[in-house]
């Protein structure tokens, strides 16, 4: 039943059925309705894209972190001059996220009600 689902260490998330989550969710949240252009916001907005490893296909940015909203308040879109290509993004290093999360945990969730 999940359409969209935060990584256990809550540093990144992941669309696990992307033609439910376009037909379902991008509506009642976007003027668009279509996962390209969600996608295409991600990447605007500065998203970076795990291209390997246990959260393969799943995107992190440094102020989205699961439990945290208050840090969105701070993300801005970057320039031109700011954003990667493709190729440089696929070859950055990515962070090892389960290493960061033992030595800063985020928040632990309320155990019921909160999205996952």
């Amino acid at each position: 039943a999940d359409i969209i689902a935060w990584l256990p260490h809550g540093r990144s998330w992941r669309v696990l059925k992307p033609k439910a989550f376009e037909d379902r969710v991008i509506p009642l949240h976007f003027r668009h309705c279509r996962y390209s252009s969600f996608m295409r916001q991600v990447n605007g907005w500065g998203f970076k894209r795990v291209f390997q490893g246990a959260d393969l296909n799943s995107y992190y940015h440094e102020l989205f972190l699961r439990g945290l909203p208050q840090l969105c308040l701070k993300m801005r879109r970057p320039g031109k001059q700011q954003t990667q290509s493709k190729a440089q993004a696929a070859n950055a290093p990515t962070p090892d996220f389960y290493k960061i999360s033992e030595e800063n945990p985020l928040p632990e969730p309320p155990a019921a009600g909160y999205p996952k």
